[in-house]
């Protein structure tokens, strides 16, 4: 019990707060107090501990956390070489001062969860997730290219985004293991001491707003009367008539219709009919007939037509698109008379005399205008 009261003691505790960060320190070094106060001779050395923890630990939070990623080497090395060339990075960063430095050590262990992290010695994407599972506010990239005994050293500076924003190259010709370590601690500590104003983020200064112009109070409006309704009156009715239709505008609507082709229909299914009977009717007289041209051929050929089948389904074929025809020429004819009869003014009609016989005609073949027409007329 007395060795723990002992200033030896209390000085190694000391020393184990402020390896800590600014809040551990803190928290320890309260508790440092209160066990270093129950002595009455320790009082005052303790004070003097808590206060020279506190400042540490303000100084510590003021300075921005800056990790060293594992450097990459080209061609790969031992893992012992490299891990050596990485703590003397951070040796090199620890050096330049006014930054809270991570310990290699931690590095490895925090960025060891993944490889892509662990490997990781370059802006990006990469050195972006590293920042976050650090939790540094800037990293230092090292890239190793070692060619015999000369040494090319490529430091970078990075920020929590994984944006590179300062670089520095050192160079080692013709060195040994011992001298290559110093050369990339003292490139490491030259980026840093070199670029102390771009460790932290300048925090933007809100421009202060101009005070809004206060409004004049709008003057109150007089409440106006509110007026009895009026009663409502009924609707007026009137008698609406809907024109007759006039015989223009009975043409004008017969135009705006299509009319149904019925003469093509009528072509069509006739010439269809024609082929289907021309093709039916040989099929079904030859039905049963031999097949080969031997002597007796009825007993000699082994096999005979079978076509009545065929035969039977294309003269039905035929004799019903001569039915459609016929159907078609019909309605054609009927169609064709009554745009006719529309397009004939009730006034020329008016003017023909009872004796004379209106003409005669019934189209044969082409459209309106063209073709041949057979027709019949008279006066008396």
């Amino acid at each position: 019990m007395s060795s723990l009261s002992s200033p030896r003691a209390n000085k190694t505790r000391t020393i184990f707060v402020i390896r800590r960060t600014a809040r551990d320190r803190l928290e320890r070094a309260s508790v440092l107090c209160f066990a270093t106060m129950s002595g009455s001779r320790a009082g005052v050395f303790s004070t003097a501990v808590l206060l020279s923890v506190v400042a540490s630990a303000s100084v510590a939070a003021a300075a921005p956390r800056v990790a060293a990623l594992v450097p990459a080497m080209k061609p790969a090395a031992a893992p012992e070489l490299r891990d050596r060339f990485h703590e003397a990075v951070t040796r090199g960063i620890t050096t330049a001062g006014g930054v809270e430095t991570v310990p290699a050590g931690e590095v490895r262990m925090r960025l060891a969860i993944s490889e892509e992290q662990l490997t990781c010695a370059s802006a990006g994407v990469c050195a972006a997730r590293a920042a976050l599972t650090l939790r540094t506010d800037r990293l230092v990239a090292t890239e190793l290219n070692i060619v015999g005994k000369t040494y090319g050293v490529k430091v970078r500076l990075l920020d929590a985004a994984g944006r590179e924003i300062a670089k520095a190259d050192e160079t080692c010709d013709i060195c040994t293991v011992k001298e290559a370590d110093d050369a990339i601690a003292r490139a490491a500590s030259k980026l840093i001491a070199s670029n102390a104003a771009l460790l932290t983020e300048p925090k933007p200064v809100a421009a202060a707003e101009p005070p809004k112009p206060v409004e004049p109070p709008k003057p109150v409006e007089p409440v106006k009367p509110v007026e009895p309704a009026k009663p409502a009156e009924p609707p007026a009715t009137a008698a609406t008539t809907t024109p007759a239709p006039t015989p223009a505008d009975e043409g004008k609507t017969t135009e705006m219709r299509k009319p149904i082709p019925w003469r093509w229909i009528a072509v069509g299914t006739l010439a269809f009919g024609v082929v289907a009977i021309a093709i039916g009717a040989p099929l079904v007289a030859i039905d049963g007939r031999p097949t080969c041209n031997l002597p007796n051929p009825e007993r000699a050929c082994p096999e005979v037509y079978n076509t009545v089948g065929g035969g039977g389904v294309m003269l039905a074929l035929g004799i019903a698109s001569l039915a459609t025809s016929g159907v078609a020429w019909y309605f054609d004819y009927k169609q064709r008379k009554q745009a006719a009869a529309g397009a004939t003014p009730a006034s020329s009609t008016a003017s023909k005399p009872a004796a004379q016989l209106a003409p005669f005609g019934v189209p044969l073949f082409g459209s309106a205008g063209a073709g041949g027409v057979v027709g019949m007329s008279g006066r008396f």
